[in-house]
């Protein structure tokens, strides 16, 4: 059986990521430490401003503060574990009013 290292399936999941037209961000540019920097540390799994962006492109007619609401969310970094994984896509991308979400986590402590 051949043996497949950390860089060679990091290297296929880029190669389809790239193939379904996503953009591929170095740690040099974007990391703490890059030129253009998105997150303060590596502890910071969520690129923050691409999520404010991407939920305002795909909900325009959803106030600011309900928006804002909804990324508070799904982005603490136990809600993932807690949460079916579609719950977070539906909040981000409209499939869900905020209504719904709001008693979606009321009803499991969230």
């Amino acid at each position: 059986m051949a043996f497949l290292s950390e860089a060679e399936i990091e290297s296929a999941l880029l190669d389809q990521l790239h193939g379904l037209g996503y953009r591929i961000e170095r740690e040099e540019d974007i990391g703490p430490d890059g030129h253009r920097p998105e997150r303060e540390s590596h502890n910071e799994v969520v690129l923050r401003r691409r999520v404010e962006d991407a939920v305002a492109r795909l909900n325009p007619g959803v106030p600011p503060e309900a928006r804002q609401d909804a990324i508070r969310k799904v982005t603490p970094s136990d809600l993932p574990a807690l949460l079916d994984v579609h719950v977070p896509h539906g909040l981000i991308s409209g499939t869900l009013r905020i209504s719904d979400a709001q008693a979606f986590l009321k009803e499991r402590d969230l």
